[in-house]
């Protein structure tokens, strides 16, 4: 498999994994991730999770994906609701962490102004 195929395979992925985020149906969710796990990554360990645990990091996972950001309320409130904290919502774009984290340079500048 070469490095197009294993990029439409991850975005594949993550394009059906947002469709049943959004039904919110964590049977569904779980199913998902075990038909994949190579391209879950981190989610990988709701498999071990009872329904209820990966309920939680389903909504967790709604929150931390910019292509759900119109559940974003939704799930906060929804982990509220039961006392659990949402994961940490970083405000800022990608590109702009990493320029911070590098004194303002981008990475590839290699100091050069």
């Amino acid at each position: 498999m070469d490095e197009r195929e294993l990029e439409q395979g991850y975005a594949n992925f993550h394009r059906k994994l947002n469709q049943l985020l959004r039904q919110r149906d964590v049977k569904q969710f779980k199913a998902h991730i075990a038909r994949h796990p190579g391209q879950a990554g981190k989610l990988s360990h709701c498999l071990g999770l009872s329904d209820e645990f990966a309920e939680v990091e389903m909504h967790k996972a709604i929150l931390v994906r910019s292509a759900l950001k119109d559940l974003h309320q939704e799930a906060r409130d929804w982990l509220e609701q039961r006392n659990i904290e949402p994961p940490p919502v970083n405000q800022t774009r990608r590109g702009q962490r990493i320029r911070k984290r590098f004194g303002g340079k981008r990475k590839t500048d290699h100091g050069r102004k």
